[in-house]
């Protein structure tokens, strides 16, 4: 059942100030959107309605999150007459924290000043639902597709090598990112479904509810290995309708593993090193065995 049945007409609120969002959340009453930015309009948002339509087939070429992720064309109005139309992504969380928490995440890695910035969707607003939940709102980017909806397309036959490659270096190129930035990102959720590319082929983030920005040192060093086992038994554990295995063990080794092993020096600290490297070469030798 859809989350938002019965929100085809909403008046927005515009939150101009979002230095302190939770504040500004706690206001809202179920029923009510607020839009982030909205004074750039120009147009009093008490002349303005948004519509929603639901599009269902933006969902194809890219998969499920923690929460349920609905699509619309939302369409402005004034005065009855519409004014533009925007693709949206409407996300519900279980707590208002996780959502402001993540619209938080997104904002700082569509920040980062980085020669190899890896982008994620702009969050455009929050809609207090009827069950006092809260929803965010972000920009739709078509083009982007997420690794396991490009598995899911072979799975009749068997995926050919070099998509096989696309998604291991995929996976490898975005967590080497989040994972060398001066304040580095844990994903905590790494499963190939998390992973996703444009039509360029550029990796793009497409789930940040779970990131945790945190450092390197010995007591949080597993978190990072975490992330690199999760993805490799991910990838290892896709299987075609015949049983067969997707990926082939030795090009997640190749294209994923060994990739991240050689670049563990400059991840890690002096001290730490040791246990990264440790931990890796178990996991190949885990997936050399067919785990």
């Amino acid at each position: 059942m859809r989350q938002l049945e019965g929100y085809l007409s909403i008046t927005p609120i515009a939150i101009d100030d979002t230095s302190d969002l939770r504040e500004q959340v706690d206001q809202l009453s179920p029923g009510d959107i607020a839009l982030f930015g909205t004074d750039r309009l120009g147009v009093p948002l008490d002349y303005l309605y948004i519509g929603l339509d639901p599009r269902d087939d933006y969902s194809e070429g890219r998969r499920n999150s923690i929460n349920e992720v609905e699509f619309y064309d939302a369409t402005s109005y004034c005065s009855g007459v519409p004014l533009a139309t925007q693709p949206w992504a409407i996300k519900p969380y279980l707590t208002q924290r996780a959502a402001l928490k993540d619209i938080d995440t997104m904002r700082d890695i569509n920040s980062l000043e980085h020669p190899q910035a890896i982008r994620t969707f702009e969050p455009k607003g929050v809609i207090r639902l009827e069950n006092g939940e809260v929803a965010v709102i972000t920009d739709f980017i078509q083009g982007v597709r997420s690794c396991d909806s490009l598995i899911d397309e072979y799975r009749e036959t068997m995926l050919p090598e070099e998509k096989a490659r696309l998604i291991a270096r995929t996976a490898f190129a975005t967590m080497h990112y989040f994972h060398s930035l001066e304040k580095p990102y844990t994903m905590n959720d790494a499963q190939i479904k998390n992973f996703a590319f444009t039509i360029s082929t550029k990796p793009w983030c497409i789930d940040t509810e779970t990131f945790q920005q945190t450092n390197k040192d010995s007591a949080k060093i597993s978190r990072f290995v975490r992330d690199v086992m999760n993805c490799a038994y991910s990838m290892s554990g896709q299987y075609n309708y015949d049983g067969q295995r997707m990926l082939d063990r030795e090009l997640i080794i190749e294209y994923f593993i060994k990739l991240y092993e050689e670049s563990i020096p400059d991840l890690y600290s002096y001290d730490t090193v040791d246990i990264v490297q440790t931990s890796i070469e178990g996991l190949k030798q885990d997936i050399a065995q067919g785990a």
